[in-house]
């Protein structure tokens, strides 16, 4: 079976883009914004000259978005009960609370595993969010089963669950390193007043994995060796390598699939925090079903695993357009000629090359791609990495989000990464 499109949109540029895509048992929403099919703002949610009316835009935004969601899952064949997983970007975070107004009201109080993030810029310029839904189909049979909080505290104004069992998969919330007060733990923190004695992300990694990640997953009847993708903020950049050296050691040098991407501090409802972590896994009895995805691309780091399936799905790693840990080759400008390359659509190229052979070793191939989220370090990348898409794929309707992070992607010179969701026909 391959993917089936709801509801494609017609953006300025000849862009299309495929916002519902039904894959098997699941239903991915990407890039909601409460946008006319022209791809501008609704005038009817932004009421321009009216900054007094109730109630605020942010509000009103998430009742579009919530009731656009509602009407196209039901299209796909699934509906807004059988929602498993939330994942929204903000350029403001004023816009969250009006946000979690509306999304309560939408999920009547039952609100999926979420991962909110700060981020610099949105596709649309006067958007106040992003937002992103996986739903299971009713077909399926599935069911969204809330374990109990694994002993994990949730903020009253969000409200939404910390973890879920849907099928086969468990969904594992944006966790930060705090306590129970909602502060960052003392634990995750080098002891006030020395400049030495421990190194904060790795305190920090060490606390959201054992006191949180865990305990999570646990609740939910999985675990660590059991997770299919990892997608982690970091609002300090440099942090990389001594995070990666905690996120490998919790994994044994084995690591799932993981997209990292550089955010600006603070970007997460605990200010303090310089890391937020969400999880996919399978259930403990779905164990046999996962498979690992083998193949020679160049990654962010060598002991992680490019890619992951099961129950149909295809987990991919963050994805850049790096080689020997630099910048690729073709996405290497001289400074003394830079007008005549296009360092972004370059490594993006590279990036669609990289993903097609990662999706042809787990038995598929782009046209099966079910979520695309570029990270930018600039939005104004956005057409060209977009037109690097191959044409038919792009005529058909690509299910994108583009969202502008920080802009230190790691590597000098890196502009964009790719975090991939995809399916595998019969798998």
């Amino acid at each position: 079976m391959t993917i089936e499109r709801f509801g494609c949109l017609a953006y300025p540029g000849g862009i299309v883009h495929a916002p519902f895509i039904r894959a098997g048992k699941w239903v991915f929403g990407t890039g909601l914004r409460a946008t006319t099919p022209a791809g501008g703002m609704d005038p009817g949610v932004l009421r321009s000259g009216h900054p007094l009316g109730q109630p605020p835009q942010a509000q009103r935004e998430a009742t579009s978005i919530f009731a656009a969601m509602a009407q196209h899952l039901e299209s796909a064949g699934s509906s807004m009960s059988r929602v498993a997983r939330l994942d929204q970007y903000y350029p403001d975070a004023r816009h969250v609370d009006p946000y979690h107004v509306a999304r309560k009201k939408a999920l009547a109080g039952q609100v999926a595993p979420s991962t909110s993030v700060i981020v610099d810029r949105l596709l649309n310029l006067d958007a106040s969010m992003d937002v992103q839904v996986l739903a299971a189909t009713a077909e399926s049979g599935y069911r969204v089963e809330q374990p109990g909080h694994g002993g994990l505290n949730v903020p009253a104004t969000s409200g939404y669950a910390p973890q879920v069992r849907v099928g086969d998969l468990v969904f594992v919330a944006g966790q930060l390193a705090r306590d129970a007060t909602g502060n960052l733990a003392a634990e995750a923190q080098v002891p006030a007043g020395q400049l030495w004695n421990g190194t904060r992300i790795q305190l920090e990694t060490d606390y959201l994995v054992q006191r949180r990640l865990e305990p999570a997953l646990a609740a939910a009847g999985s675990s660590l060796g059991l997770v299919l993708k990892a997608q982690v903020y970091l609002s300090q950049a440099a942090d990389l390598p001594a995070f990666w050296s905690a996120w490998s050691r919790a994994f044994a040098g084995r690591v799932p699939p993981t997209t990292v991407v550089p955010v600006r501090h603070p970007a997460f409802g605990t200010s303090a925090a310089t890391i937020e972590v969400n999880l996919v896994a399978a259930h403990g009895s779905a164990a046999a079903k996962v498979r690992d995805v083998e193949c020679q691309v160049d990654l962010i780091a060598g002991d992680m695993l490019p890619a992951r399936v099961c129950d149909g799905l295809l987990f991919v790693a963050g994805l850049m357009g790096i080689e020997n840990g630099g910048v690729c080759l073709g996405g290497q400008v001289d400074p003394t000629m830079p007008f005549y390359q296009d360092s972004a659509a370059a490594q993006m190229s590279d990036i669609l090359a990289k993903a097609q052979t990662i999706f042809a070793a787990a038995g598929s191939d782009l046209s099966q791609v079910t979520r695309a989220i570029q990270f930018h370090a600039d939005l104004r990348d956005f057409r060209s990495c977009h037109l690097a898409w191959d044409p038919m794929l792009r005529r058909e309707g690509i299910p994108f989000s583009a969202i502008q992070v920080a802009d230190d992607l790691f590597a000098p010179g890196a502009r964009v990464i790719l975090d991939l969701w995809g399916h595998v026909p019969g798998g």
